[in-house]
């Protein structure tokens, strides 16, 4: 199971309801701990969670930026493999597709950027 800091997680074995703060070890394995409502910390082990909903983080200015420049870059991008797909004398559907090979190589690397500095969830 993969936990992030803040997703919100219910014990099996007493029905208690709370965000995940963190991981406790000790001699036997590895403890989940959990933030309940009231202040309290509960240990619980990681079986016998379910996960209810997961922590995502809210879009930050910085990031929908970063968003709008690939955008167009992507359009940019897709552009000019068009053009250049039409200017050695391609057929439309080879055109269109040099359009969305190059809008998608675009799109590939923003999704790795996204993933490499997204939340990180640690597996229990």
């Amino acid at each position: 199971m993969q936990l992030t800091l803040g997703d919100v997680a219910r014990s099996r074995e007493d029905i208690t309801l709370g965000t995940v703060a963190g991981i406790a070890d000790h001699g036997e394995g590895k403890l989940v701990v959990l933030r309940l409502p009231n202040g309290g910390l509960s240990f619980v082990e990681p079986r016998a969670l379910v996960v209810v909903g997961r922590y995502v983080p809210p879009v930050s200015a910085g990031r929908s930026f970063v968003a709008l420049l690939f955008l167009g870059l992507a359009l940019l991008v897709s552009y000019i493999s068009c053009r250049s797909a039409e200017s050695i004398g391609a057929d439309w559907l080879l055109t269109f597709f040099a359009g969305l090979g190059g809008f998608k190589a675009v799109v590939i690397a923003y999704q790795c950027w996204a993933r490499l500095t997204g939340p990180r969830r640690f597996r229990v």
